[in-house]
């Protein structure tokens, strides 16, 4: 088996699995988007926003466990189907992934999330994301490319990190 670092992605219409496998560790870690999409409504938070950050730390969680680093250099479009705000679509190509100067190289290289239910239909028990046929037209798509070079922090508990996030979406 190779020991060339590698990150999968995967998405379902309930979950986003992220695997970093080095030769024989691998380390997987899942995104339950109907109990997040819940918490970032009753919360009030910006949703497409906050999956993505969720995303990103996920991602470097995940390959810290089997590749420890001090930075991690995620570079990727993210395409959504207008404002981000009241985009209802988005999507997330991965270009690159390093970590300190190691390429890992990318399997799944699209996380792509469409039919995101807004707060009202969460409200009246209509939860997570619809799969149903959407035109796929190019209408009102924005493409935003984004290249973060993410430190390690020190580790926190979800508990944390949901205050965190509270605080900052207050100011």
């Amino acid at each position: 088996m190779s020991s060339e670092p590698i990150l999968v992605i995967k998405d379902n219409d309930s979950t986003i699995g992220i695997r970093a496998r080095v030769g024989e560790e691998f380390s997987e870690h899942e995104i339950q988007l109907n109990v997040m999409l819940a918490y970032y409504w009753d919360n009030d938070l910006p949703v497409i926003e906050s999956l993505v950050e969720l995303f990103e730390s996920a991602v470097k969680r995940t390959i810290n466990e089997v590749l420890p680093h001090e930075n991690l250099l995620l570079k990727y479009d993210l395409i959504t189907d207008g404002e981000i705000e009241k985009a209802s679509r988005f999507e997330i190509h991965l270009i690159e992934v390093k970590v300190d100067d190691i390429s890992l190289r990318l399997d799944g290289k699209i996380l792509a999330l469409k039919g995101i239910s807004s707060k009202e239909e969460y409200s009246q028990g209509i939860l997570g994301l619809k799969f149903k046929k959407e035109d796929d037209s190019n209408d009102g798509i924005i493409v935003k490319s984004v290249e973060k070079n993410i430190p390690t922090e020190k580790k926190i508990s979800f508990k944390e990190f949901a205050r965190q996030q509270r605080l900052k979406n207050n100011n």
